[in-house]
């Protein structure tokens, strides 16, 4: 129960405030009873009129009037110190910028139902530009990752691959403060905790405290006070397996990427997992569903093999806006135009699973261009008449930012977002 006693304690601030709040109500009735008996001594019911009835009014005490307006002027001022003297004790330095912040949350939950599908940074970069258009939000993330700390977590703990749900967490963040820092920080040093991720094991902590791995992820999100959820795709314990051009099979995601030939499908273990219902329902609210970025066989493609998520996928009532990757990635997209990345999905789930597909035509530095060859990355080329061939409309518009990586802008790729759904 809670308990007012606490308002009057020393120093709170507010006690005078209250005691004028209750003199003011005193005052107020003081002059309305006033008033109010004036008139029905004067006025006799039977004998009312317009013009009768305001000179009697203007016979009425003075002090009576007063007594009323000072009465209403006490408690307006009383409610408005008492309102901020809580301010000022619950945000001690942040109560002016409280009003703008209730506002911009009141706004945001006005915002589009947007699901996003992918994983790896390409989700995360996502998710950091479309919360300031939103908190009708939800992440859904791939759960095939068995590399780095993630991997090396999941194969000692049998936990879900904390990972990329904890950078779409990050993202998701209400602001970037030292608890973002803190759960994105990385062990360099020699020893067992080299290459872990801090919110990696405290994720894995968290699940095993609780035993139970969405509960985890919920708490987390409060801690970071996230504008939206974030939901594994499944809480199977999911594993790729690659057919490679030349007949040969690679199992494992980080295999996959580190492989040298061409892929010519994928598939998840076991083929028949159980998606994760909340995730389903997040898909199913959602007005639009955005695909990527992301590496294409690893990060996207593996979430749309689960039929349950193919199916809402398909549904004419959903858009679905596919954001097609910067530059191809060795080992995965060698040579890929925008169409290839288009003909891949729909070989994998359908053709109706794209609505449009967003790409850049912005133009890296060459220096930057130079750096990425060296690596066998190239930019994705545009082939408009096969985008069109397919059934899907090509949006084209500059979405990268300056750095040292070519990567999606995360206001840039949302202002384009924002401009396909409005229209």
């Amino acid at each position: 129960m809670f308990n007012f006693k606490k308002f009057i304690y020393p120093g709170i601030r507010i006690k005078r405030w209250l005691m004028l709040f209750i003199l003011s109500i005193i005052v107020f009735a003081f002059g309305f009873s006033g008033i109010l008996g004036n008139l029905v001594q004067h006025i006799r019911i039977e004998q009312i009129n317009v013009d009768d009835f305001f000179r009697k009014i203007q016979r009425l005490k003075f002090i009576d009037f007063l007594f009323l307006f000072l009465g209403i002027a006490g408690i307006i001022l009383a409610l408005r110190r008492s309102y901020f003297a809580i301010l000022t004790m619950a945000f001690p330095k942040n109560d002016k910028k409280f009003i703008a912040r209730i506002y911009k949350e009141a706004r945001l939950k006005r915002g589009p139902k947007i699901a996003a599908i992918g994983g790896g940074t390409g989700l995360s970069t996502l998710l950091k530009g479309i919360k300031e258009y939103t908190s009708n939000l939800a992440a859904i993330v791939t759960v095939a990752d068995d590399g780095g700390s993630s991997g090396r977590l999941r194969k000692e703990y049998n936990i879900i691959p904390p990972g990329d749900i904890r950078n779409c967490i990050v993202a998701l963040a209400d602001e970037e403060d030292i608890l973002s820092k803190l759960f994105q920080y990385r062990f360099t040093e020699k020893g067992e905790l080299k290459g872990h991720n801090f919110g990696n094991i405290f994720i894995t902590a968290l699940t095993k405290i609780s035993g139970d791995f969405p509960k985890a992820i919920k708490e987390i999100s409060k801690v970071l006070a996230i504008r939206g959820q974030v939901f594994p795709v499944s809480l199977d314990n999911i594993k790729l397996k690659a057919k490679l051009k030349n007949g040969k099979e690679i199992y494992g995601q980080s295999n996959i990427t580190r492989s040298k030939i061409p892929i010519e499908s994928v598939h998840i273990i076991p083929p028949n997992c159980k998606p994760y219902e909340q995730a389903l329902k997040a898909l199913k609210a959602a007005d639009v569903i955005l695909i990527g970025p992301g590496s294409l066989y690893t990060s996207i493609i593996p979430n749309l093999l689960i039929p349950q998520v193919r199916e809402i996928l398909e549904n004419d009532k959903i858009l679905k806006i596919y954001i097609c990757n910067i530059m191809t990635q060795p080992g995965e997209t060698d040579g890929y135009t925008v169409s290839d990345h288009i003909k891949a999905i729909f070989k994998h789930s359908s053709n109706k699973v794209i609505d449009y597909v967003l790409v850049n035509n912005g133009i890296p530095k060459e220096a930057l261009l130079k750096k990425y060859r060296a690596e066998n990355s190239y930019i994705v080329k545009i082939d408009r008449e096969e985008v069109a061939k397919l059934g899907v409309k090509l949006i084209c518009a500059k979405l990268i930012e300056e750095g040292e990586y070519i990567r999606h802008s995360p206001y840039l790729l949302t202002k384009a977002i924002m401009k396909i759904i409005v229209t």
